[in-house]
């Protein structure tokens, strides 16, 4: 018992359509989608992203430690340094846990003398680790 054929309609093809059979026969796979059409600059993005991990317009590195070392004086900012600043939180590496524990009692005007230099929006508050 043989079966019957199935038959298929098949749409006469134009050139456009042949051209396009032939070129996905060749290359093996139809034409890939315009992968650019999605792609937009990294630049269009960088505001948003500052703003996400806390890094508010303005406020670079060199900035943040001339204005430590200038408000903490000589001896402190010989043993400590800033590292980094986010979302307002300002992270110092001490060196000793002695210099930790003194900072941790003049925290309080540290930071009121970091938020009048800087911005009181910039810096919200201070955190110390031993490094």
């Amino acid at each position: 018992m043989g079966r019957k054929p199935v038959s298929r309609k098949v749409k006469p093809l134009g050139p456009k359509n042949m051209r396009a059979d032939i070129v996905s026969q060749w290359v093996g796979a139809r034409r890939p989608l315009n992968l650019n059409k999605n792609i937009s600059e990294a630049s269009a993005h960088i505001e948003a992203i500052l703003d996400s991990i806390g890094v508010r317009g303005g406020l670079d590195e060199e900035r943040v430690k001339e204005a430590w070392s200038s408000l903490a004086g000589e001896l402190i900012a010989k043993q400590t340094e800033p590292v980094s600043i986010r979302k307002g939180c300002l992270t110092l590496k001490v060196l000793q846990p002695a210099m930790r524990y003194h900072l941790e009692q003049l925290k309080p005007g540290l930071l009121r003398k970091l938020q009048s230099e800087l911005g009181a929006e910039n810096v919200t508050s201070l955190r110390l680790t031993i490094g």
